[in-house]
């Protein structure tokens, strides 16, 4: 089964996968490194968030899933969506019942009747043989689209995405996935986001990858 967003120009480039990989090995993955690298996280999800955030909350859903993704045997699923959603909320999650306003021009979402449906087939497709090959980069860029496309809830949507997204670059031993928040980086992320409504997955993976670098970096 191939994965929705998913086709040949989703394909590891060595000018950003050698590059992150050399990063990843000079990288200190101390305590206090590791500690930096949440508070950077944080610090843009707060700041980028449409709906307001807690950040007390968004602490706690951070930590747990950097708790996950740390697991010998490090999985995501459905149920945990919905829990990380329920700590960033404060409130049991629920799939939303209502139409959302799509994101931009090219985001059709999923009617709410057949998001329940929709969600477990996401799900089963990132448990595929085909999504466990890609980049742990490329993994989070999937997982990341594929929610915001089907748009799983009313609120906090893009954040729980976001969050999402990030445990399969920590699996991988990377820092907290965290987009800047500065204007020129928020328009650079906008214009991905729409090439990748239009399955050009690939600025968005390669904006990842400079997110995590610069975050190595810091």
């Amino acid at each position: 089964m191939e994965l929705p967003i998913f086709n040949d120009n989703l394909k590891s480039s060595a000018s950003w996968t050698e590059t992150l990989a050399a990063e990843q090995q000079l990288w200190n993955q101390s305590a206090a490194s590791a500690e930096k690298a949440r508070q950077h996280q944080l610090e843009h999800l707060l700041r980028r968030a449409g709906d307001p955030l807690d950040p007390g909350r968004l602490l706690a859903a951070a930590e747990k899933l950097s708790g996950w993704a740390a697991e010998p045997d490090a999985r995501f699923s459905k149920d945990r969506l919905l829990e990380l959603h329920t700590t960033l909320l404060g409130a049991e999650a629920e799939l939303r019942q209502t139409e959302p306003i799509p994101l931009n021009a090219l985001h059709d979402p999923t009617p709410a009747i057949l998001l329940p449906k929709m969600l477990d087939l996401a799900f089963d497709w990132f448990s595929t043989e085909s999504f466990a090959e890609l980049h742990a980069v490329e993994q989070a860029a999937v997982v990341y689209l594929r929610l915001l496309d089907l748009h799983p809830f009313s609120t906090v949507t893009e954040p729980t995405a976001m969050l999402a997204a990030s445990f399969y670059i920590e699996r991988a031993g990377l820092p907290p996935l965290a987009i800047l928040s500065d204007d020129i980086t928020q328009a650079r992320f906008n214009q991905a986001l729409e090439a990748a409504f239009r399955m050009l997955t690939q600025p968005l993976v390669e904006l990842f990858a400079e997110m995590l670098r610069k975050a190595m970096e810091r």
